[in-house]
């Protein structure tokens, strides 16, 4: 569904971290935020500029 609408799936990531996993909280929103960045700007963000 997410590529009929020209989003990336790995713009979009589940992950089960309890409330006691601090450390991998971090280091899971670490992993996203570099991946997100690779991506670069939200395609529908881009394309609604472009209007």
């Amino acid at each position: 569904m997410l590529k009929d609408f020209g989003i990336e799936p790995e713009r979009v990531r589940l992950e089960w971290v309890s409330a006691s996993e601090g450390d991998k909280f971090a280091a899971v929103v670490r992993d996203m935020v570099e991946q997100i960045k690779k991506l670069g700007p939200n395609p529908l963000k881009v394309m609604e500029e472009k209007k």
